[in-house]
């Protein structure tokens, strides 16, 4: 999506909590990062996420208030004079001065933009503007504590990690300098030097360079010690009895084996360097050889630095009790306080056994640990933010929770759910997960499921207030993602639901690797209200990743017909209430990604084939419809250039008046034949009616009034039009970079959810607005 931007007036993004919308899941559930604690107040703390939000809480982590900037935030800080300004750092830097409830663009100028970019796959954003912004994301922000009119950013361009500061208050932008590698590891002042001479360190992947604060033309580049291919990671503070700074670093090292483990200290600004071995509580010999733990982060208080937390993704340890002298490996937080001279463990656990110093959520509880903190590196932590006065707070993430401490280590607590007394759980506002659909049981309203990727299901039984997982007796290959759910109109507690262990679909980046064939999945069917389920799956291969299925209420009860989409295998049906199911694929041509059905009121079937990759070359999605048992499926012409049709909605009143939600091609930094079209004679004649460049993910059309249409965009915003598209307006509060899918409350239909690529389930009112953020 290409958007024009006039240059006059401010870039504003708001806090959902200051409008009536709110989220509605489990809580956790997705990769989180960049925890931090503000200076001024320990219950005040910040945590990004992989899928863009970002995440503020002013009680300890009780509740937590969502805000987005337009794509997921790299970088963080508390300003350290003023307890109500805060920065984050995206693709762009922006500043709050009312402690996170609105946030305004600081650089680029918003004066000087003239283009605002989503484009690709995930509409990939940027910015574009005439004054001297550089274009990339901001990796590090750092205000100086002595004079905050003073900033400095580490900026992330294609080439080269740049550094840029303000001395205004960031009316205006100079550079400072550049580094070699790739990104920003940390930019440093001393809280304790006062003196006029004093430096910004900053430290990148691959070299350091200090910055003389009152002449930044003086540019000198620090030491490192020879043997250092690149550097991992950078915590640097001050001692609050001496006022003298500290750098520590991890760094991977050439021609040595276990890397990312190895720790350098300086005392004197960079001069001179120490290794630092990492001697752990215990440590016994493995082979005549004492191990080195994989340390991935560091983080210190910046003015009690000789306490040191780092956290381990790997270390092999002998059991003192085992006669075999079997090996356990261990990962999670050590911690020095002694400047890196001796270690323990803080947070300790072997792949199997929760810390007995957490208290846990529930995904510590429903998994074990080798799911919620593997990586592609193995487990490990994800993050690391210590209390920059006082080191016995400390924060750490992983792959689906925050985790807290305020004794140094003693005891940690889980942050994004509430564990309640009857088993369920109830989320902190912290919740980053990705769903498909809102399920509504036919005979309980108050009974709601949530079809999501990466945790398989949630239902609840009071419309969201608590939750419960719904995963007993689901293949373990198969729970990673449960893409839809359908209950039975006419039987009470009956459901089939449609699993797969590919997750991200349709995103051709789950193709990319060619072992999408390895994959399992199919369908579940359950009798007891989603309490058990049983397989329904006879006559699918074992690797069918099934991503929809329908069911046919004119099909007798108890013998239901039902339609299943497999992605990359086409189309099953069942006519005997799920228990066996045969492909029917007849008419279907080249690309097998199967992904939604839609079944209109007579019985005609449309099949959306979404747009893939095979040997990493693009195949064209498809649209198909059968009228009479899906026997032989018919091709639908698709609107001139479209190739990734997504989603396919219709009128109740005049089903042959449908809606093609599509996503866009990219070509040569262009967006183009996405949008959403409009039929009115059932697919053999479309028309645009919204905008070509965007990726219209799904659409919704109003129960009470057909001209009310609903769509959710990858371009932070939904829409609503009160004319059958004529024009459209943002909806009020919705502000979530990656959207899924509008659904009409089925009992309130001035209501709306909103499912989303990250951010769980939105749900708050259809009312449209001018567009707020003022450009």
């Amino acid at each position: 999506m290409e958007r024009i931007i006039k240059g006059t007036g401010e870039f504003i993004c708001r806090t959902n909590g200051e409008n009536t919308w709110k989220l509605l899941g489990p809580g956790g559930g997705g990769a989180q990062y960049i925890p931090g604690i503000s200076p001024h107040n320990p219950d005040k703390m910040f945590v990004a996420c992989d899928m863009t939000g970002g995440y503020l809480t002013e009680d300890g982590g009780r509740m937590w208030t969502k805000f987005n900037l337009r794509t997921r935030i790299d970088s963080f800080s508390f300003d350290p004079v003023d307890p109500q300004t805060l920065y984050a750092g995206s693709t762009g830097l922006y500043r709050s001065k009312d402690g996170g409830k609105s946030w305004r663009l600081l650089f680029p100028n918003p004066k000087s933009l003239t283009k605002e970019l989503m484009l690709g796959d995930h509409a990939d954003h940027s910015f574009v503007s005439v004054d001297n912004w550089p274009g990339g994301t901001i990796q590090y922000i750092r205000i100086d504590e002595h004079n905050n009119k003073n900033l400095y950013i580490g900026i992330q361009t294609d080439n080269k990690p740049l550094i840029y500061f303000s001395e205004d208050y960031g009316a205006s932008w100079s550079a400072a300098g550049e580094l070699k590698g790739i990104k920003i590891n940390a930019l440093y002042l001393s809280p304790m030097s006062t003196d006029v001479s004093r430096y910004l360190y900053c430290f990148s992947d691959k070299e350091a360079c200090s910055i003389k604060v009152d002449e930044k033309s003086c540019i000198e580049k620090l030491k490192l010690p020879g043997s250092i291919d690149s550097i991992v990671h950078v915590a640097c503070g001050a001692i609050q009895e001496t006022g003298l700074s500290v750098f520590y670093i991890i760094s991977s090292c050439i021609n040595r084996a276990d890397k990312n483990s190895v720790l350098w200290k300086s005392e004197d600004r960079g001069l001179t360097w120490c290794c630092k071995e990492i001697k752990l509580d215990g440590r016994t010999s493995i082979a005549g050889v004492y191990p080195v733990p994989e340390i991935s982060f560091i983080s210190v208080s910046e003015k009690y630095a000789e306490t040191v937390y780092a956290a381990v993704g790997k270390y092999p340890e002998i059991q003192p009790e085992s006669a075999s002298g079997s090996i356990s490996t261990y990962f999670g937080v050590i911690k020095s306080s002694d400047g890196g001279e001796t270690w323990k463990w803080v947070f300790k656990s072997d792949y199997a056994v929760n810390p007995s110093n957490l208290e846990i959520g529930w995904p510590e509880r429903d998994y074990d640990l080798t799911w919620y903190m593997t990586g592609p590196k193995g487990a490990y932590p994800m993050g690391l933010g210590v209390s920059p006065v006082n080191a016995d707070i400390c924060c750490m993430t992983d792959w689906s929770s925050t985790f807290h401490t305020s004794d140094g280590g003693i005891h940690w607590k889980q942050l994004c759910s509430t564990n309640n007394s009857d088993g369920s759980v109830s989320t902190t506002g912290l919740d980053v997960t990705t769903c498909y659909g809102v399920h509504f049981d036919p005979f309980d309203r108050e009974h709601i499921a949530v079809s999501y990727t990466d945790i398989g299901m949630f239902h609840s039984k009071d419309r969201g207030s608590t939750w419960r997982h719904s995963l007993k007796h689901v293949p373990v290959a198969w729970g990673n993602t449960c893409y839809w759910i359908v209950f039975d109109p006419d039987i009470k507690g009956k459901s089939w639901s449609a699993w797969g262990g590919a997750h991200d679909l349709p995103r051709p980046k789950m193709m990319r690797s060619g072992r999408f064939h390895f994959y399992e999945g199919g369908i579940c069917k359950s009798d007891d209200n989603m309490e058990t389920w049983s397989l329904s799956n006879d006559g699918m291969p074992g690797n069918s990743v099934i991503t929809h299925v329908v069911l046919d209420a004119s099909s007798p009860a108890g013998k239901r017909t039902l339609y299943a989409a497999g992605y990359d295998k086409g189309v099953y049906k069942s006519t005997d209430d799920g228990y066996s199911w045969t492909l029917k694929n007849n008419g279907i041509s080249g690309n097998l990604n199967a992904w939604r059905l839609v079944m209109l009121p007579d019985g005609t079937l449309y099949l959306l084939v979404a747009r893939g990759l095979r040997n990493k070359q693009v195949i064209d999605g498809a649209v198909y419809k059968y009228v009479d048992g899906a026997e032989l499926w018919e091709n639908v012409s698709l609107p001139f250039g479209v190739n990734a049709p997504n989603d396919l909605v219709f009128d109740p009143n005049n089903p042959k008046c449908m809606y093609l939600a599509c996503w866009p091609i990219e070509n040569e930094r262009k967006d183009e034949f996405g949008g959403l079209y409009a039929t009115e004679d059932g697919g053999d004649n479309w028309r645009n009616i919204f905008d070509p460049s965007s990726h219209v993910y799904s659409a919704a059309v109003h129960p009470d009034n057909p001209s009310v249409l609903f769509i959710v965009t990858f371009d932070s915003a939904a829409y609503r039009s009160d004319n059958k598209g004529k024009t459209w307006l943002p909806l009020k509060g919705y502000d979530f970079k990656w959207g899924h899918r509008p659904i009409i409350d089925p009992y309130n239909s001035e209501m709306l959810y909103i499912t989303t690529f990250g951010s769980s389930v939105w749900y708050g009112p259809v009312d449209s607005q001018k567009i707020y953020r003022g450009v």
